[in-house]
């Protein structure tokens, strides 16, 4: 099989951790399935927007010259990444900046996808990553090549308001591209059910997030005072995030519960200042933006993971936690509901500061029955690359039988 990967966001200079988990996904399918073909195509549309002020075009011209339009790689994974960068005038409309992103996108993408045919042969299948901006580009570049898209649907809160119209109706962008997808699926049973009750799919299969097997594996912990019981969250400091809740919570528990959080983001400097007005100097610590490859160490280093969100489509941190055998915190939010159940943690109502200071010290008085071992095979159960390639490989087929029967006369 043949499948050519774009996703709607990922990696790059300015933001290195934006989208790793495509970029993770895609190198476990390629080293689970060596048989196959797959390639992934990065790019970044931020840096190749030409700039709307006179005074930034000698610097972009500069990065125009000595920036690779594509770059081809092989790695030892079996996966295939595609590099590609090509300027593009923005718009400034209420719809046609949108329409201009993702018609950017796919003027990028072309030649990694012709490169792609001419290398191995037509992909038997686009599979698009978020509706936008790279589901747009893929169905734009599936009906140039008559290749068939799977879309699969991240984008929370589901449709974000930038790509709905005055009256709350999806952009015809959206529709559209909806309309022009072979088969869609979602991360999570929540998110699937909005799409269907918008109108927007008949069927949305689910198709939860993954990492590799081995992410998480050791379950070595770093030694600590035992008096302490250290909770970790990860994501931007945010009220979207539910950190304010959190510190809130954190109040309400014992001196000897701290916290560590992981991310950055501009509502940081007043949720410190929340921290401090709250008495929770000493018990909190803001990590800040840490590399993908350190964020073993505060796995590790924790006793039990919570992340209050006010909505999640799915939310990665909370099977990387359970990959490293912690137990987890989540609110009711969408996502959470299909990862966190009695065996692996904690469901609290979203927004309920009382609700989530009772659960983390319900946690702590009862850490002992989360079992390290047995979290780990949970997620090895639910979330690992193998079960996920299970679950994924019938829909690829499907995704390809529906191009197949479009394409008979």
């Amino acid at each position: 099989m043949r499948i050519f990967i774009l996703p709607s966001w990922c990696p790059t200079a300015d933001h290195p951790l934006s989208g790793s988990f495509f970029v993770e996904q895609a190198h476990a399918i390629a080293a689970l399935r060596p048989d196959w073909t797959v390639a992934l195509c990065l790019f970044d549309l931020a840096r190749s927007r030409m700039p709307w002020r006179p005074w930034q075009l000698p610097r972009f011209a500069r990065q125009a010259l000595c920036t690779p339009r594509m770059q081809h790689a092989h790695a030892p994974s079996g996966l295939h990444t595609f590099h590609v960068w090509k300027p593009y005038l923005p718009r400034f409309g209420p719809l046609s900046k949108w329409t201009a992103n993702a018609q950017a996108l796919a003027s990028q993408a072309q030649p990694a996808l012709e490169d792609f045919i001419q290398r191995f042969g037509k992909p038997d299948l686009i599979h698009a990553q978020a509706v936008y901006p790279g589901g747009a580009a893929a169905v734009a570049l599936g009906r140039e090549h008559g290749i068939p898209v799977g879309l699969t649907e991240h984008l929370g809160p589901f449709p974000p308001a930038t790509l709905c119209l005055p009256s709350g109706q999806v952009m015809p962008l959206v529709a559209d591209t909806y309309a022009g997808a072979a088969l869609c699926s979602a991360v999570s049973n929540a998110l699937a059910d909005r799409i269907i009750d918008m109108g927007l799919a008949k069927t949305v299969s689910v198709l939860p997030n993954f990492l590799p097997d081995h992410f998480g594996s050791g379950l070595d912990t770093i030694p600590r005072t035992p008096e302490e019981f250290v909770f970790l969250s990860v994501g931007g400091p945010s009220q979207r995030k539910g950190t304010d809740v959190l510190l809130r919570a954190l109040a309400q528990t014992d001196a000897n519960i701290h916290l560590h959080l992981v991310g950055d983001s501009m509502e940081r400097p007043g949720l410190q200042q929340l921290a401090t007005d709250l008495g929770l100097s000493a018990r909190v610590c803001w990590l800040g933006s840490v590399a993908r490859e350190h964020m073993r160490a505060h796995y590790q280093a924790c006793d039990a993971f919570v992340l209050p969100s006010q909505g999640e489509t799915f939310g990665i941190a909370y099977i990387e936690a359970l990959a490293f055998g912690k137990p987890l915190i989540a609110t009711r939010c969408g996502g959470p509901e299909d990862i966190v159940h009695a065996g692996n943690g904690l469901l609290v109502p979203v927004g309920n500061v009382e609700a989530l200071a009772a659960a983390m010290r319900g946690m702590v008085t009862h850490a002992a029955r989360y079992a390290p071992p047995d979290l780990r095979s949970d997620f090895l159960t639910r979330f690992s690359a193998t079960t996920a390639l299970a679950r994924m490989e019938p829909w690829y087929r499907a995704v390809q039988r529906c191009g197949q029967r479009k394409a008979t006369p």
